[in-house]
């Protein structure tokens, strides 16, 4: 399995014209999707990158479009156009339901990026990236959030991550819907003034606050928009109580689903990574501090460190397994 790992982060360039066969691992979100074609050793060939295919976000068709554009450009870039990998794996978001898994993979098979195309929960590569198959939970948090852990017996579990209708607490998306639920609130006498409102105003370049709302319930604004005003909370946050209660909530929120993972799996009285992935920890200490304070107080050996790798990793080693499996004779070729 270490040998795995170590080929999966190697970046050393096979002429396309060697290559017998490759993989290919997508990881597909809120906010983008991206892809790595790679050789069956894990040697990474070419990268594409395009934007959202969570299907609930943006529909099953500019999904599956996004898909094949990013593997397209990796293939591009690899020097493989029209060559079709022997196995890909696409992590996506928002895949929580057995409905949401048909759909995903009949719109993953209709993109046509490899001859064998296997669809993973997100958490599951990220997970794979960040701990290497050891014991140890992530929790994501960017547009969405999701808190998964696997223990040493192997065994996984996920908590948070339904959707921002109901959940996502923590996510981008919670932090700036709050921002603004906090302004208009703050507008009309029900909360403290903040200086959300004029942050706001600046943001959507209105004069009123109120004069925004014609934007924010429009068709064109969309969950990735609202998502887009969490860099105004923490931006203001060191000198707006509102603001830095937002992120210490949202630091909370986080904690609470890493430690649910963490009772489910048996782990609390482990020594355990816990790390941080997705755009929301820019946020820095202020979300941070609170979520490592609350992890303490039920997981006293946790330790929580900032993912050091990509998504699309895991995707990759994934990908890298199951051809492994698949084509054993193909990694062999390439091996030697």
């Amino acid at each position: 399995m270490s040998a795995l790992y170590e080929h999966a982060w190697a970046s050393d360039h096979e002429s396309p014209l060697t290559i017998p066969a490759f993989v290919v691992g997508v990881d597909g979100g809120g906010t983008k999707t991206v892809a790595i074609a790679a050789t069956m050793r894990g040697k990474v060939l070419g990268r594409g990158e395009t934007g959202s295919s969570n299907f609930h976000n943006v529909g099953p068709r500019a999904a599956s479009r996004a898909i094949r554009k990013s593997v397209d450009q990796a293939r591009k870039r690899a020097g493989l156009n029209g060559r079709r990998a022997e196995v890909a794996v696409v992590a996506l978001a928002a895949v929580d339901s057995a409905r949401d898994r048909r759909i995903a993979e009949r719109f993953v098979r209709q993109a046509g990026i490899a001859r064998k195309s296997i669809v993973v929960h997100d958490s599951e590569a990220a997970l794979y990236a960040a701990t290497r198959g050891r014991e140890g939970i992530i929790v994501i948090a960017g547009t969405g959030c999701v808190a998964a852990g696997i223990n040493r017996e192997g065994k996984y579990h996920r908590a948070s991550g339904w959707g921002y209708i109901i959940d996502d607490e923590g996510s981008a998306y919670d932090m700036g819907r709050k921002a603004l639920t906090s302004a208009f609130r703050a507008l009309d006498g029900r909360a403290p003034m903040t200086a959300l409102v004029s942050a706001l105003q600046r943001r959507f370049r209105v004069t009123r606050l109120e004069d925004a709302l014609a934007t924010i319930y429009s068709e064109r604004y969309h969950v990735e928009d609202i998502a887009a005003l969490a860099p105004i909370v923490v931006k203001i946050a060191r000198h707006d109580m509102v603001s830095r209660r937002i992120l210490e909530n949202a630091g909370v929120a986080l904690a609470e689903s890493i430690c649910v993972v963490a009772e489910r799996l048996r782990m609390k009285n482990d020594r355990f990574p816990v790390v941080l992935v997705g755009g929301a920890f820019r946020a820095g200490e202020l979300l941070i501090r609170p979520l490592s304070r609350r992890i303490r107080q039920e997981c006293p050996r946790a330790y929580v460190e900032r993912f050091k790798s990509d998504p699309v990793r895991g995707a990759l080693m994934l990908a890298l397994k199951a051809g492994k499996q698949s084509h054993p004779s193909s990694a062999r070729r390439s091996e030697n």
